[in-house]
């Protein structure tokens, strides 16, 4: 006897909702049943491009009766709210990252779903990534020794029209930061990952140069990790036409370099799980995400969803849940600490 397909709704109707709904599609026991506007209107447009109903508000679809799950692809100062309440109604949540826009309101979440019983998993979708999880195991293996340094580069580029696109945009109040908290949250979770270890302390500066808006576009910062490696995080939005992101570590005995989508370099000690995913840089001038919000693809969102599913029906943990995308938020939080920017953030820490 089959079992009975895990029912998706997601809320928001934006650019990344269709990934979501692509990772839907492509998961087998897994099925779109309904979609709202985070702003609600247009739900005749919306449901003809999902193909499935588009109800007239948030709560309206968490009342439907028949959603299991719900893909929050909404503007991020909206998580912590729409999380709890599918919480309370029984639903398991996905939320986009970054999971919220400060630690009491990603704490407030993990706490209501663990009270209700659902599970709360977040799209840092590069941890589903089979040569990330390759690179990651190696490196744990103790693979690079003891590690010195760790670095993050990320050259991207976003134009006005990018931040005019929607309201919420380039918002302390929605977006909850610029280059760090929108783009830059994926590689802090990555660098976390990886290194295996919390930042201790840091040191920043963060401004706004290129960009009509009230948040960052430009930051730098210099991390010391709890087990002494030292880091360094440098991001911008302006850096025409975009580049490909590097994250790279090093330790006492190899070096791990990653460019775009791809490890390019290994010195480490062997191993065969890692060997088949080590690649040659991409063509010059392929930045993907560095250059575009829609240069990701949607594979990584796909091995996501597949992995929440599973993590629905084995009553597990998903690959990337609450607490983990705490970590993220929580050195992104350091740094604009550090740097003296943000809005209503008093205290927060990395840690």
């Amino acid at each position: 006897m089959h079992e009975q397909p895990i029912r998706f709704a997601i809320a928001g109707a934006g650019m990344i909702a269709r990934y979501h709904a692509e990772a839907i599609a492509a998961t087998p026991g897994a099925r779109l049943v309904a979609v709202c506007r985070s702003g609600g209107g247009a739900t005749g447009e919306a449901a003809a491009r999902f193909g499935v109903p588009c109800a007239p508000s948030y709560a309206a679809m968490l009342a439907r009766g028949d959603v299991d799950a719900v893909c929050l692809c909404t503007p991020s100062g909206l998580h912590a709210e729409q999380a709890i309440a599918a919480a309370r109604a029984g639903v398991h949540v996905l939320a986009e990252k970054p999971l919220a826009l400060t630690l009491a309101d990603a704490d407030a979440m993990i706490a209501a779903c663990a009270e209700h019983g659902v599970r709360l998993g977040v799209a840092l979708q590069r941890r589903a990534d089979p040569a990330f999880q390759a690179l990651r195991a190696a490196i744990a293996a103790g693979g690079l020794g003891k590690i010195a340094l760790a670095t993050v580069s990320m050259p991207y580029l976003r134009g006005q029209a990018y931040y005019d696109s929607a309201a919420w945009r380039g918002t302390w109040a929605l977006d909850g930061g610029g280059v760090l908290m929108n783009q830059g949250i994926h590689l802090l979770d990555l660098l976390l990952w990886l290194v295996g270890d919390d930042v201790a302390e840091v040191r920043a500066t963060a401004a706004t140069l290129a960009h009509a808006i009230e948040v960052e576009d430009c930051a730098a910062a210099s991390l010391r990790f709890a087990g002494g490696a030292l880091g360094s995080v440098a991001a911008t939005t302006v850096a025409p036409p975009g580049f490909p992101h590097r994250l790279e570590i090093y330790g006492d005995a190899g070096a791990a370099q990653i460019v775009g989508e791809q490890i390019v370099h290994w010195s480490g000690a062997e191993s065969e799980q890692l060997r088949p995913h080590l690649a040659a840089p991409g063509p010059p001038g392929d930045a993907g995400a560095g250059a575009s919000p829609s240069g990701i693809g949607s594979a990584g969102h796909a091995r996501l969803l597949a992995d929440f599913a599973a993590a629905i029906r084995d009553r597990r943990d998903p690959l990337v849940a609450g607490a983990e995308a705490r970590r993220s938020l929580a050195l992104a939080l350091g740094i604009y600490a550090a740097a003296g920017i943000g809005a209503g953030y008093p205290g927060e820490v990395a840690k």
